[in-house]
Parts: C-alpha cells; structure tokens; sequence
C-alpha cells in the first residue's frame, strides 16, 4: 500500500494506520495465523467480502479495504499438509489479468532466450532457429493444434441441478424398457455416441461432422434423417433430454499467416506456432428433435478452448473446454481473455468469473460454460487459470483435477471446487494432495466431504535429469472437507504399485492396485477423519473397471494374469464384498482362456459397458491371434453378454461385429441389442443389431 494511499485513508478515517497493518505485514500475519485462521473464502457474485469470524474487527476491515484497493478479492488456502499458502485472486477488471500474463510473458521470453543460448553454444545453430520459431507449438495441454480425445439425487434447494435418467429407462407410451449411458454417478448424466428414446438410435463417432437418426422400431433399421455439422469441425459427444438432442465438440478457426509456410495435416492446413492461440472452439448444437425426420436447430454455443468434458443434470449442460494463451508470442495480450458466443454474439468471460492463481505458471484456462436448454437465458461461465485433466461431477458439486509438479519434483494433484447457483456454477476454493489420479473415477463428494485415491511416484533428481523409482510408488486415499482440506487419509497402500481403478459405494471405496498380482483393498469411510482398511484380496491379475452390481457385488473387468505378471488375457471377475473384512472373488470368467491377447476399451470407456437388467450385462473385446501363415494379427471384435447367477458370472452369448474395427459402444431396447463400430476394411461407420431372445444378428446398417 503506498504512503498516499495511507495518508487517504487516515484522513478519511480519521484514523491513523500503524506500519505492522500495511500490507506487506498483513501478509506476514496471514502466514503465521495458520492454526486460527483456516481459509478466507472466495466472496460470492457480487464481490462482497464474507465476514471472518475469527479475526479481530479490524483486521478484517483493513483486508478488506486491501482487497478493494488491489482491484480484486482473494481465497488464501492454507496447506494442512506443507503449510504452503496458495492464493486464488479473482478482480473487478481485467488489469491485474493482463499483468498475470505480462509475468508470464517475461518468463516465456527468459525461457526462450535461455533455451537459444544453449543451441548456439552446443553447435546447432539451426536448432536454435527452429527453436524461436516453434516455441509456441506445445501448450500445457500436450499441443495446440492435437484433437481432444475422449475419456453423482437431487437436492430440494434452487442452486442445485435437477435429476436425469439413470441406467435404465421404462418409456410409458410404448413400454419398453432401453438402456441409457453407464454413468459414475446415477444423477449425472454423461455425452456419449450413442442415445435411445425407446423408439429411435441417435449416433455419432468421434472426430467426424455427422449425427444420424435411425428408426429401430420393429428392427427395420431404418435411417431418417442426419444432421451434419460444418466439415472443419469435430463431434465429441451427444446427449438427449427429452425432444432436444445436443452435439457437443470441437470447432477450428484455421488463420493464415502469409509469412509462414503452410503445412498440411490428413485434411487440416497448419500455419505453424504463430497461430497457436486456442484455435480450438468447443462448440454445443441444440436441436429440437419434435419431428426427428426434420430436426430444426435452436441454439448455437461456442467458447474459446478445445472440448475437454461436459456433464448434464437436469435441463442444464456444464461444458469444459482449456484454452492455451501463447505468452511466448509478443500479441499475447490480445488472446490472453477467454470469449464466448451465443447464437453469433460474441462476449469474453467476465473478469469477475476468472479466477487466477497467484503462484501457478500456467497459461492455459479451463472455461466451464452452463447452458439451460429449457429457457432462453444467456449461458453463464466461470474460467480458472489452470489447466483441467479430469472432470468429476455429483448434483452435490463439480471439481476439476489438474497434475503438476512442485520444483523439488513432487507430484501432486490441484482439485479446484465448484458450487451449483440458480444458473450456473461458481468458483469456490482450490486444494492439493500428493500424487496424482488415474481418471474421474478416483473421486466422489457427497456434500460434505470429497475423497480422491492417488498413487504417488518417487522422483529422484540428478541436475537436470529426474526418473521415476518403482520401489518409492505409493497409493493413497485423502477426505477433504469443502474447504478442501485433508482432514482424513489412508497412505502406503501396496507401495511399488499403481492405481486401477476405483469405485465408491456410500461409505466405501474399493481400491485396485497392480503390480504382479491385485489387491482389492476395501476402505471404510463412514468416519472421514479416520479412513480404515477393512479387508484386502490379493489375486493375480487386475480389474481395470468397477461395476456395481448389488449393494454386496461387484463386477471387475481387466486383465487376467499369473503370479509373474499379466498373461494377456481379460477376464471378467465377480467380488463379493457382502463382508468387508474378507472380499472375495466369487466368480471369474475369462475371454480367450489364455490363448489370446485380448483387451477391452471399457478399460479407458467406461460408457461400453451396457447394463442389460439387474444380473445381466454386456462388455465389448477385441481378441488379437497370430496367423502363422503369414505372420499376421487377425482381429475379432465381440459384446459378450453375461449374467450372474447364485454368485456365479456366466457367458451367454458372443455378438460378433467384424474384423480391424473399433468398438464405439452400445445399448438395448426391448429385446434388441445395438453396437455400433468403425470398420476400418468395409464399410465404415456401422450399426449393427442382435435379439437378445436367439442371440443371433437381425441387421446391421452402414451410416456413412
């Protein structure tokens, strides 16, 4: 605070400001109130600080007129773990904004200098050119220009979201029961490739411009219409609500620069770093489906950023893009503000809806946008300077995890946390924990407490030069309270192993770890700040996907092994869990026997696994066999059906697709089972049916 600031507040106050509650010593107090003062909140919309019941009256009035005077509010978080301070700053203008990036900008240019210097010393001059030309090339992200790839009942309350459909679905006017997407959390509902509404398939695959509408009544397979989307855009997703269908994807605005070459890319034309700039757009098509033979386009979304995720609960859609600023280019500030459109019009995100992190190096913004499709408000979004990895969401709250590394080389995960308003979401506080996730399935919230499973590497650091030691890996388990504190953990789980997968349960988490043989470790949460091991299975192999069954069953899907490791087999295992001190495998069931490597995409989609009725389900494969021959792979790629019977897991039919195809996914209707593949050696895009009555093909259809 400068001294003409201080001489105006005292003559306003009439109150003479001593030196220890300037601002540099208001920090310093901060820091050392660390067992008083746990958290100062993100003030709410309208930026008004919250009252700090622990401190002093004015102590709270003078952080206060520091907030106002610096342009900004702030949340400072105290770490329980390190005792590091991390300060989360959101301002009225978009001034403090600007200079986050001028330092980042700063930093960028040493870096570029000082990686120069280094190609010119070592010889390469031509790399040190290249150098300057590609810096921006890369983003946080993994590269600018690559396609995004894809990867919670309601409460009473106006700020939280309304319900969707859950695993399966009766339709009252044709009674006939279809399945809907197999999502974490029942409330929650997920875009995917393929929707039913009982009557018609919508279907989509990734990274093309194409949705078709196909009429499976009475399995006659019959395709009615198709919306198509602009060609220099990708669909990542759709959902279906009602008589409303919403394309979810990534859009590209190419820019030329005259002074660069231009590159071509499969059908894309590149113009090199200087156009880095979030030239992906996630972009959100609502169409009223009320004739499916016509569907007529209502609104149109976009915001700057490739897609990353989306969630829908009720009417409204939460939609995640990161948008990756430059700094290493001279221009930056002209890009360094996220925008939004609405049906043409272009805005950028509020200053007061970005949030920012003081001591975070990142230029990459995660953008969530929530858009009602049941009225005709403007969508609301929030943006963190901070990248998003994984996105979990309950009707109780949404977080976005994010990996990074400390400067000693520790591994950690940042959790940024967000509450449900009326017509959005809103930024509310940040946490860390060691180590890092495998996917969204690591976390859970249930209102009060959030939990998150980690492994943790081992880094040892040479110099420059840093690898990971095995011996040194850990598994976790952290509850957090709201303020995103560690308030319970479980540590050192099967050290020298890694994460598989995780389900939570209530108060339960069932953990899989992997090395040479699997452990599945049930962990009791009913006490959050007192997280216990009940039981633990040790079995060869590992389950790389957790499905409940039953309150007391649970399905893994994975790999099948030895005592030595993996044999390349999958395997479809049945837990009983109905004692938590003593799992046990109740069932297991094999794909190959052993005389195949075999996989199945449920491992990195959990959307493939069908849920058929309450002891039936189908998991797609893919079985690779040597033809001796020729020394050449073939490639079967099936659903097998199971169903559970008195604790034991049987196969009952394999629904055989083609060969070299990827499986998209899949769903029922009545007594009719749909997949839908790529087929990379015929025909493409394929739909194909089966009778779950006979278990043989009716009909497959090719789309486009």
């Amino acid at each position: 605070m400068s001294k003409k600031t201080i001489n105006a507040l005292n003559e306003k106050m009439q109150v003479k400001l001593p030196r220890e509650l300037e601002k540099d010593n208001i920090i310093d107090m901060l820091e050392s109130k660390e067992n008083t003062v746990e958290v100062i909140e993100k003030p709410n919309k309208s930026k008004k600080l919250k009252k700090l019941v622990p401190l002093a009256a004015s102590l709270a009035l003078v952080i206060g007129l520091l907030s106002i005077f610096g342009n900004g509010s702030f949340n400072k978080k105290l770490n329980n773990e390190t005792g590091d301070i991390t300060e989360v700053m959101q301002y009225q203008s978009y001034d403090k904004i600007y200079s986050k990036f001028e330092t980042l900008h700063k930093e960028a240019e040493k870096t570029k200098l000082q990686n120069g210097i280094y190609y010119m010393f070592s010889g390469n001059a031509e790399s040190a050119d290249d150098f300057y030309e590609d810096i921006g090339n890369t983003s946080a992200t993994g590269g600018v220009v690559n396609e995004s790839m894809n990867e919670s009942a309601t409460s009473d309350t106006a700020a939280k979201p309304g319900a969707s459909a859950g695993n399966t679905t009766d339709d009252a006017e044709n009674n006939r029961n279809y399945g809907t997407t197999n999502t974490q959390e029942q409330d929650v509902d997920e875009g995917d490739l393929i929707k039913t509404d009982g009557k018609y398939l919508y279907v989509t695959r990734r990274n093309n411009s194409v949705v078709s509408i196909v009429d499976i009544q009475d399995n006659k397979l019959e395709k009615i219409s198709q919306i198509e989307i602009k060609a220099d855009a990708d669909i990542q997703e759709i959902y279906l609500n009602g008589k409303t269908l919403i394309i979810v994807g990534t859009a590209y605005d190419f820019k030329q620069d005259e002074t660069k070459e231009n590159t071509t890319s499969g059908s894309r034309v590149y113009y090199g770093a200087d156009i880095a700039y979030g030239i992906g757009n996630l972009f959100v098509k609502v169409y009223d489906i009320s004739n499916v033979k016509e569907p007529k386009l209502v609104t149109e979304y976009s915001q700057q950023g490739q897609y990353k995720n989306s969630r829908m609960i009720g009417t409204k859609l939460y939609c995640v893009s990161t948008y990756y600023v430059n700094v290493a280019r001279d221009d930056y500030k002209d890009y360094c503000i996220p925008e939004t459109t609405i049906n043409g019009v272009c805005e950028p995100v509020p200053a007061g809806c970005i949030s920012v992190i003081e001591d975070s190096k990142s230029s990459t913004y995660a953008v969530i946008t929530t858009l009602d499709i049941s009225t005709d408000k403007a969508p609301e979004s929030e943006a963190i300077l901070g990248n998003c990895d994984n996105l979990y969401a309950s009707s109780q709250g949404m977080f976005l995890s994010e990996n990074d590394w400390s400067e000693k080389a520790e591994e950690f995960t940042k959790i940024y946390r967000f509450e449900y308003t009326e017509t959005g979401i809103e930024y509310k506080c940040m946490g860390k924990v060691p180590g890092y996730i495998k996917n969204q399935f690591a976390m859970s919230y249930d209102g009060e407490h959030f939990k998150i499973a980690t492994t943790k590497n081992n880094a040892n650091v040479d110099g420059d030069a840093m690898w990971m030691s095995i011996d040194g890996r850990t598994n976790n388990l952290y509850i957090l309270n709201n303020q995103m504190q560690i308030v319970g953990k479980v540590e050192d789980l099967a050290k020298g192993e890694t994460i598989q997968s995780v389900r939570y349960i209530g108060n339960t988490a069932y953990v899989v770890t992997f090395r040479q043989t699997d452990p599945l470790f049930v962990i009791d949460l009913s006490d959050p700040a007192n997280p216990t091991v009940k039981g633990e299975l040790k079995i060869t192999g590992f389950s790389e996907y957790l499905h409940p069954i039953t309150d007391t069953l649970l399905v893994g899907v994975g790999q099948d092994g030895t005592e030595s490791g993996t044999n390349g087999d999958c395997k479809i295992s049945l837990f009983d869990v109905s004692d938590p001190n003593k799992p046990f495998e109740a069932s297991k069931v094999t794909v190959s026997n052993g005389s195949a490597n075999v996989h199945s995409p449920v491992a990195y989609n959990h959307k493939c696994f069908v849920k058929l009725s309450e002891n039936e389900f189908a998991v797609p494969f893919t079985l690779y066999r040597l033809v001796y021959q020729n020394n050449e792979y073939a490639n079967y790629a099936f659903y097998i059906r199971y169903k559970i019977d008195n604790g034991t897991v049987k196969e009952v039919a394999r629904y055989n697709l083609t060969e070299q195809c990827d499986i998209l996914g899949g769903t029922y209707v009545g007594d009719t089972f749909f997949a839908i593949i790529n087929d990379y050696k015929n025909d493409g895009f394929q739909l194909i049916a089966f009778s779950l009555d006979t278990n043989e093909e009716i009909n497959r259809i090719s789309l486009y």
